[in-house]
């Protein structure tokens, strides 16, 4: 048995704002600034979710209990599927004793259930940040063979000083801003988001009509230079769709202005869609790149964007990097798209296309 899936809510809280029709405003606008976090002597450009609360736990519940309120009434049974990089190494740094993986991830993962009125079965996904379109990969497998008939897909990261450290400590941050494709591009801005789409077999107005996932295993940090495991993952989604690379209007980019993974994304689009390329829009420099919960993020962002027929210029660039030989929207448009793609790409090798499709 194999249904269709929907997406028939989302919620967000990010550094842009408390709903995506708020965030699809703001970015619509051009906002992109950041605050810092500050990391020894050092200090980065980072977008934080706009809580005042400094005990690490309360503030997760806080934003989780904000998110869960956009959602509405939700049946207790639904079954959750938490996807984060991080899960809740903030709060041990904070208590500053030792704790155990994965047992305290997913004892993270039932403390959300609690928060959000749920008493269901829990999954957990952590691989980078492919983790959200893991879970929802899962989540719509389940629904699709009508093993479930709805899902909520979590995606949560919060701020914690080992994820910034790592990061840090491989020179992939940038101190400025992130610019993706672009000539100038040095590094990530990180950021905090909590994000949940309700998937299920109910109809909506936006259907998943193809998720694909897979693994780059050129090197630890980052994928082929020659985007071609980024391609092939692209090309399953889209057979899986029964699409042509023609029909897809607008592809939300992972660019967030790494050097090296702008460019193998570059060079995989150009294998796909060749002379005709859809619009291109990159979401992170006004979110911020939020790891294991970008997925929900940028796909709740980016509906709410297109629900309203405004698509916002991608920030943070200006000059075009002639090896990349591509730019991404430099102006907004109202242009109504039907299908967009979504792609993901992993630190450790993960990658994800995930294609939607208005419905009716």
């Amino acid at each position: 048995m194999t249904r269709p899936v929907f997406i028939n809510k989302t919620a967000l809280l990010c550094a842009r704002g408390n709903a995506p029709a708020a965030v699809a405003s703001a970015l619509w606008n051009g906002e992109c600034s950041a605050g810092q976090r500050k990391l020894g002597e050092r200090a980065f450009p980072y977008f934080a979710l706009p809580l005042d609360e400094t005990n690490w736990m309360l503030r997760a519940e806080q934003a989780i209990r904000q998110v869960v309120g956009q959602l509405g009434q939700l049946p207790s049974e639904t079954p959750l599927f938490v996807a984060s990089s991080s899960f809740q190494i903030g709060h041990f740094e904070q208590l500053g004793v030792p704790f155990e993986l994965p047992v305290a991830a997913a004892s993270f993962s039932r403390q959300i259930a609690e928060w959000m009125g749920l008493n269901g079965a829990i999954s957990s996904f952590s691989n980078a940040c492919t983790s959200g379109f893991s879970a929802l990969d899962a989540a719509r497998s389940l629904i699709a063979a009508g093993l479930i008939d709805d899902a909520i897909i979590l995606g949560v990261e919060l701020a914690n000083d080992s994820t910034l450290a790592g990061f840090a400590a491989m020179e992939l941050l940038s101190r400025t801003a992130g610019r993706p494709f672009d000539a100038r591009r040095d590094g990530l801005v990180l950021g905090e988001a909590v994000a949940a789409v309700y998937l299920s077999a109910k109809p909506a107005t936006w259907r998943i009509a193809g998720l694909r996932t897979g693994l780059d295993g050129f090197s630890t940090t980052g994928p082929n230079p020659d985007g071609s495991r980024i391609a092939d993952v692209a090309v399953d989604c889209l057979n899986e769709a029964n699409l042509r690379a023609a029909d897809i209007e607008l592809i939300k980019l992972q660019a967030a202005g790494s050097p090296g993974t702008d460019l193998a994304e570059a060079n995989a689009l150009r294998t796909v869609f060749g002379q005709h390329m859809p619009l291109l829009l990159s979401l992170k420099p006004g979110l911020g790149h939020t790891l294991g919960a970008s997925g929900m993020a940028e796909l709740a962002a980016l509906l709410a964007c297109l629900d309203a027929d405004k698509i916002p210029a991608t920030a943070g660039f200006s000059k075009v990097d002639p090896e990349i030989a591509l730019f991404p929207m430099v102006e907004r448009s109202t242009e109504h798209i039907e299908r967009a793609l979504l792609n993901l790409i992993g630190f450790g090798g993960g990658l994800a296309s995930l294609i939607v499709e208005r419905h009716g």
